[in-house]
């Protein structure tokens, strides 16, 4: 019953081709596709909470790092040999990886990359990596007619919450209501 007043009540405006626009204008990073990382790493697992283990771990991965530094090319090999990932069986190959997808350590470090680079010890809460950066697609703002209905859906789904939350107020305000203190019952003003 609630829902049929609201619907019969509350009139929502059609957002119009101008007000589309201006809202893509104004959002642009809602409507930019995440940056993709194709990345290697090596993973030298250790609990952060194992003093000891940690720092053999990013001993471990310092020596490692050196070997790196004179010799990259061995980054699959020296991931297949010491790498606790599941990924070693791969050469440390992570594939594509976006936003989200390894912990914030990790992406901190990768953003850092650019496409060559091997990172020195990176921390995370399962241990010390080590990370190649093989390719990054950086993020694209998406054409505005691709993106267009989802912002309609938006900006509707938007106002009709808006108008029905200032109409239940209003009929709240409005009320005789006695033995209960509801917010907004003592002025029929919408708030």
């Amino acid at each position: 019953l609630v829902r049929a007043l609201i619907a019969q009540e509350v009139a929502v405006p059609q957002a119009d081709e101008a007000t589309l626009r201006r809202f893509y204008a104004a959002n642009p990073a809602r409507f930019t596709t995440p940056p993709l990382y194709e990345a290697d790493h090596i993973l030298i697992a250790a609990r952060n909470d194992d003093a000891a283990a940690f720092a053999a771990a990013r001993e471990q991965a310092a020596a490692l790092a050196a070997q790196l530094a004179v010799a990259p090319e061995r980054f699959a090999d020296l991931a297949r040999a010491h790498s606790a990932c599941p990924s070693a069986a791969l050469g440390g190959s992570l594939g594509q990886i976006g936003p989200g997808d390894t912990t914030a350590d990790f992406e901190h470090a990768l953003e850092r990359l650019a496409p060559g680079d091997i990172s020195g010890p990176v921390e995370t809460r399962y241990g010390v990596h080590l990370i190649r950066l093989n390719r990054r697609i950086d993020g694209e703002l998406l054409p505005f007619d691709m993106v267009r209905e989802r912002i309609r859906a938006y900006l509707e789904e938007h106002v009709r919450r808006q108008a029905a939350a200032q109409y239940i107020a209003l009929l709240i305000g409005r009320a005789d209501i006695r033995g209960i203190a509801l917010d907004g019952a003592d002025t029929p003003l919408v708030q």
